[in-house]
């Protein structure tokens, strides 16, 4: 009798251990990290840079702090890429608000290099720029449309269409990278990558501006005065 009733105890307890795992697994969302949890995550990055070797992790010990690293040396390539395709977009650029709104972004460009690299050196790294080919295909179709459409009627508003591009890209990726350095409690980095987004924010919202403006319009207008068999 006392064998049954402990063996009937054993599996009350399993059954109710696994009542709990399977709660847990079903409570979805867990509370959010504490300032200390994040804290103590940001020491264990600064430490794991400082002890890094050379050797490349398996890939299935790899973190979010990796997932960090790879971004910022992707971004850090992109702005480096764009800063030089900049001077060619300018010198294409017809409307005043738009080639003074380019040069303007240029300028934040080579800051924003500058804080990548602050970055880089958060981490105890040397600042290392890994290909993109994300950012490679978009210039290489702003290329073939400025060849296309440059000296047009619709020149600006390619040069808007790609520019828009190319932003929308950087304000996906760094809002990515401000939420991945929150959660690993970089302080410092997210403000850097704030910085960033809200640079990249604003050139968008002035691209289109000045389209909505009057870019698209001039366009449409040499369009509509264009003989119907033209």
């Amino acid at each position: 009798m006392a064998k049954a009733k402990k063996a009937a105890d054993e599996t009350s307890t399993k059954a109710n251990e696994k009542a709990s795992k399977s709660s847990k697994a079903a409570g979805g969302k867990t509370d959010k990290a504490s300032a200390e949890t994040r804290a103590k995550r940001s020491q264990t990055i600064a430490a794991k840079a400082a002890s890094a070797k050379a050797s490349k992790q398996a890939s299935e010990t790899k973190g979010l702090a990796d997932l960090f690293e790879h971004a910022l040396a992707d971004m850090y390539y992109a702005e480096k890429k764009i800063y030089k395709s900049l001077p060619k977009m300018i010198k294409a650029a017809n409307h005043p608000e738009l080639v003074e709104a380019l040069t303007q972004h240029r300028e934040e460009t080579a800051a924003q290099i500058e804080g990548l690299e602050a970055i880089f050196t958060l981490l105890g790294k040397r600042a290392k720029a890994e290909k993109c080919d994300a950012i490679d295909g978009i210039l290489e179709e702003s290329e073939s449309l400025l060849e296309d459409f440059g000296g047009t009627a619709a020149g600006d508003a390619a040069i808007i269409f790609s520019c828009q591009a190319v932003e929308h890209y950087e304000i996906t990726r760094y809002g990515s990278m401000s939420a991945f350095a929150e959660a690993l409690g970089m302080d410092e980095a997210k403000a850097h990558l704030e910085t960033i987004l809200a640079q990249e924010s604003a050139a968008d919202s002035k691209l289109t501006e000045i389209a909505e403006g009057s870019i698209n319009e001039a366009a449409a207008d040499y369009d509509e005065d264009q003989p119907e068999n033209a």
